[in-house]
């Protein structure tokens, strides 16, 4: 499907659903925790025609209902998905999940927008799961180095305590995650740097207004001029109103080379490679 076909431009709000159930105008940001993701989402949002809200989430719970897996209080999760599996097969409960996402979208979605483009980073568990939901969506997947993402995850304020090695462990699972995704579904999804979000913002988002099939729009970088609705995200991208590169390095003279060595090596050389980062794998060939 054609970029400019693809999108909802033309289609009357009250008609949208339908085409949001299968993924029409309808975009994911594939990327993790501390990844640069909420950066990512306000200059998207700041296009006229773009519509990237807080984190969603709701997909999580919804689609936890026939696996069973996830924690409730108030019932065992198990016997639930047992109850659903009696009255439904798992395609009538693809079709219910996506009526369900459907009227959510729509809803949530202005009429002068013509994509909306969901940042949810715990989604990067549900990777492979996003595009047979929906078969029509597009997949932004958001590299950054993750030398930087781990140092984020290290220094931010709200991280639990907890072995570097473990922290290292979860940023490699979702470099393989990303990577594997972008290699399964190439011909739906583009790859967005970070690092070139942050030092060429202009280029950047026109690169993702493109694969959106919308115009470019130069004044989206200026994300703080536009008012954006607030929820779960990094409260940081509230302090600036651009894109900054400040952030790019902060890991230098902070992260040991052996964690960054052993960083590249759980990551794995090829993964690493899928997604651009190749000043990284140097790391394991110095630490050798």
């Amino acid at each position: 499907m054609e970029s400019h076909d693809w999108t909802l431009e033309h289609i009357p709000a009250a008609d949208r659903e339908p085409y949001l159930r299968r993924g029409r105008g309808l975009a994911f940001v594939i990327g993790p925790m501390r990844g640069g993701t909420t950066l990512l989402r306000k200059i998207i949002d700041a296009h006229p025609r773009l519509t990237s809200p807080a984190e969603t989430w709701f997909l999580l719970p919804l689609l936890g209902m026939w696996s069973g897996r996830g924690e409730a209080g108030a019932y065992p999760p198990k016997q639930a998905a047992a109850a659903i599996q009696s009255h439904l097969t798992q395609q009538r409960f693809i079709e219910a999940c996506r009526a369900f996402a459907g009227s959510f979208f729509a809803s949530t979605l202005p009429e002068q927008s013509a994509v909306f483009v969901d940042k949810t980073p715990p989604y990067m568990d549900l990777a492979d799961t996003l595009p047979v939901l929906f078969p029509d969506a597009r997949f932004l997947v958001l590299c950054r180095d993750p030398r930087g993402t781990l140092w984020s995850r290290v220094s931010w304020k709200h991280t639990q305590p907890e072995p570097m090695a473990k922290t290292i462990e979860g940023v490699a699972r979702h470099i393989q995650i990303q990577a594997s995704f972008a290699k399964k579904w190439a011909d739906r999804s583009m790859l967005v740097g970070y690092e070139r979000l942050c030092a060429e913002p202009a280029d950047e988002a026109a690169r993702v207004c493109e694969f959106l099939g919308v115009e470019r729009h130069d004044a989206m970088v200026e994300y703080g001029g536009v008012e954006h609705h607030e929820g779960y995200g990094d409260e940081n991208s509230r302090r600036h109103t651009r894109p900054h590169a400040d952030s790019l390095r902060r890991w230098e003279g902070k992260l040991p080379e052996t964690a960054q060595a052993e960083l590249a090596r759980r990551c794995t050389p090829e993964a690493l490679a899928t997604l651009g980062h190749d000043d990284l794998i140097a790391a394991i060939q110095r630490a050798a």
